[in-house]
C-alpha cells in the first residue's frame, strides 16, 4: 500500500488493505492496488474547488472546526439534548457495532464517534470515516492518532457520490449530517447502495416532527442557510423506498432526532 509518505499515521497495513477493497473514487480502477493516504492523514477523493453549500463552507475553516470540536457537547446540553456519553450509548444500542464489523461513519466530522466505533469493533474490525470538510478531517486525524487506534481510515468524500463499493458495510452511522446534505434523498440512496442486506443505519439530525409548532422558523432556516430540519414522516417513507425498514425515532429538545432503521434486502 502506498501511504503517500513514509509514515502511515498509525494506520495498520491490514486496515489499509481492507479499505482499498472498499473504496471506489471516480477514476480509480475496479480493483485498486494502492491506497494513498496524503500528508494530512486522510484519503483524498474530491478534486480542488468542489462546490460547497453555506453550512458546508461554514464548517470548513480551522476556526469553526475548532469551535465545533470544543463546544459541540456543551451546546447540546444547553439545548436540553443528551451528553455525548448518553448520546453514544443510545446510538450504540441501536447500531450494535460488534467485533470484526465494518462500519461507515458518514459526516464523521472531528471523529468523536469514529474512534468509539473503532474501539467497539476491535483490531480486526474496520471503521471508514467520510466527511466533506477538510478542516474537520484534520481534527479527526489528530483524534485518531491520540487514540492509538489503527483500524480507522479517514476519507475526504461527498455523501451524494460515496467513493465506496456496493454492499460493503454492516453498520452505518451518520451523526449530525442529514440536515446538512443538499439532496438527502440521493444520500439515502447511496447509503442503501453501500450497505449489505440486514445492515443497520443510525442517524441523528435536526428534524421537523408532524404538526411541528416550529415548522415555520425551521423552514426559514432551510431557505436562508440550507440547514434542513428533516421531516420525520418523509424520512421514514424515503428510507422505506430505499430498502430500510423497522424505522425508529426519538425527538429531543423540540428539534433534534435520533433515528435507526435496518436494510431488509
Amino acid at each position: 500500500m502506498d501511504t503517500g509518505n513514509p509514515d502511515t499515521d498509525g494506520i495498520s497495513p491490514s486496515a489499509l488493505e481492507r479499505a482499498a477493497r472498499l473504496l471506489r473514487p471516480v477514476g480509480w480502477p475496479d480493483q485498486p492496488s494502492d491506497l494513498v493516504v496524503g500528508a494530512d492523514g486522510f484519503v483524498e477523493t474530491l478534486p480542488p474547488g468542489t462546490p460547497q453549500t453555506f453550512s458546508q463552507r461554514a464548517l470548513d475553516t480551522r476556526f469553526t472546526a475548532w469551535v465545533y470540536d470544543r463546544a459541540r457537547d456543551r451546546v447540546l446540553r444547553v439545548a436540553g439534548m443528551k451528553s455525548f456519553e448518553a448520546e453514544l450509548t443510545a446510538i450504540a444500542e441501536r447500531l450494535r457495532p460488534a467485533c470484526d464489523d465494518v462500519v461507515l461513519d458518514l459526516a464523521c466530522g472531528h471523529g468523536n464517534f469514529t474512534v468509539e466505533w473503532a474501539r467497539r469493533v476491535g483490531p480486526e474490525g474496520l471503521v471508514i470515516g467520510v466527511d466533506y470538510s477538510v478542516s474537520m478531517l484534520r481534527r479527526a486525524v489528530t483524534r485518531v492518532r491520540e487514540s492509538g487506534l489503527t483500524n480507522i481510515v479517514l476519507v475526504h468524500g461527498d455523501a451524494h457520490h460515496l467513493p465506496l463499493a456496493d454492499c460493503s458495510f454492516q453498520r452505518v452511522n451518520c451523526s449530525g449530517g442529514f440536515h446538512a446534505f443538499p439532496d438527502l434523498a440521493q444520500v439515502l440512496g447511496e447509503l442503501s447502495r453501500v450497505s449489505i442486506p440486514r445492515a443497520t443505519l443510525t442517524a441523528s439530525t435536526f428534524a421537523e416532527a408532524p404538526h411541528d409548532k416550529l415548522a415555520r422558523p425551521k423552514r426559514w432556516l432551510n431557505r436562508r442557510f440550507a440547514l434542513h430540519f428533516v421531516p420525520l414522516l418523509w424520512l421514514r417513507d424515503e428510507l422505506a423506498q430505499k430498502g430500510f425498514h423497522d424505522f425508529e425515532c426519538s425527538l429531543r429538545g423540540g428539534g433534534f432526532a435520533y433515528t435507526s432503521a435496518n436494510r431488509s434486502y
